[in-house]
């Protein structure tokens, strides 16, 4: 995603201090002999290209991490899908514990154990992003965050981190949900989003994250569905240029790191990956919504057919028996974040 260069630029200041401090000084300030000192080596799994908001994100994390660790905590962040999608990633560092950290969607989750954090993909769970962050202030979500540690998968998650709704777009016109009808949509990760894209009577086809413009130039699909900031900075908007606003799923995606490697730091350590990854969910909250606006202004300007939806209860309505397939095992969380509107 093309965004401005102002808004992302990095202090050159400090990633020189990162880049200064070394691992001695860390040590020293803990008591420890440098000799003792241990440098940790991470590698960060992003799907999107590094001009993403997601980009972004991992770019944020790194600079924190290794700001308080004082350089005793490094990581290199692979963007692009360059380790794999985000399937392959999490197969990895499952059976391997490679790499160490990912940003995936929740709904990948779910295989590992996440079935609450994949809930928070129900069409329609949160009425706007102001319902969703009363979520996230309310502290609720500490228990979808960490029900993937409980259950002993391997992996810890560290944060969500939000990047707005989710919309339907396509190679062809979209002006309602009646205009769904008969198109292949590339399906997300999940039942949920295959479920979800029958509702509206088209053909869930599951295509990899990293294969989704090639799909689209051969006609495999007609579209799929993303937050519009992956649909811009993938350049998914060359291919499938007509875009409704229907809001169907706000996207949620966690940061999660292996377990093997958060067994190897110091409590020190794991302090500094907690403390920048609530860091990195507090700025996800001040900058998605003005970076989201400048996006649909983007692409409007580069000739994208947006749609928008003046009534929603059409669409709630298609999905009102998905939504009950989904929540109905934990319906009592499902009313407590509803209680939150």
């Amino acid at each position: 995603m093309r965004l401005n260069k102002s808004f992302f630029s990095i202090s050159l200041f400090l990633v020189m201090a990162f880049v200064a401090v070394s691992s001695v000084g860390y040590c020293r300030l803990d008591g420890i002999k440098p000799s003792d000192c241990k440098v940790l080596k991470l590698t960060y799994a992003e799907v999107n290209p590094v001009n993403s908001y997601s980009g972004y994100i991992a770019r944020l994390f790194k600079q924190k991490v290794e700001e308080l660790s004082l350089g005793t905590v490094l990581i290199d962040i692979k963007y692009g899908g360059t380790l794999g999608n985000d399937n392959e990633v999490l197969t990895s560092m499952y059976q391997s514990d490679n790499p160490d950290i990912i940003r995936t969607s929740v709904s990948y989750l779910q295989e590992y154990g996440a079935d609450k954090a994949a809930m928070l993909s129900t069409p329609y769970v949160f009425a706007n992003r102001d319902h969703y962050w009363k979520f996230i202030s309310s502290g609720m979500y500490k228990e979808f965050l960490d029900e993937i540690t409980v259950k002993n998968s391997k992996f810890r998650g560290l944060c969500f981190i939000e990047e707005g709704y989710r919309h339907f777009f396509s190679r062809k016109p979209i002006n309602s949900l009646y205009d769904l009808s008969g198109l292949k949509i590339r399906s997300a990760y999940g039942n949920y989003f295959e479920d979800l894209i029958k509702v509206f009577d088209a053909t869930s086809v599951k295509v990899p994250f990293t294969e989704f413009n090639t799909a689209i130039e051969r006609g495999i699909i007609d579209g799929g569905e993303q937050p519009i900031l992956n649909y811009l900075s993938n350049d998914l908007y060359r291919r499938a240029p007509y875009l409704v606003l229907d809001a169907h799923v706000l996207a949620i995606s966690e940061i999660v790191i292996s377990d093997n490697i958060w067994n190897q730091m110091t409590e020190e350590q794991q302090r500094v990956i907690v403390r920048a990854a609530d860091y990195i969910q507090r700025v996800n909250k001040v900058t998605i919504r003005g970076v989201e606006e400048k996006t649909l202004k983007t692409l409007k300007e580069k000739g994208v057919v947006v749609s928008e939806v003046e009534d929603m209860s059409p669409w709630k309505e298609k999905c009102s028996e998905l939504v009950f397939k989904i929540t109905k095992a934990y319906s009592e969380l499902y009313n407590k974040i509803q209680d939150l509107k």
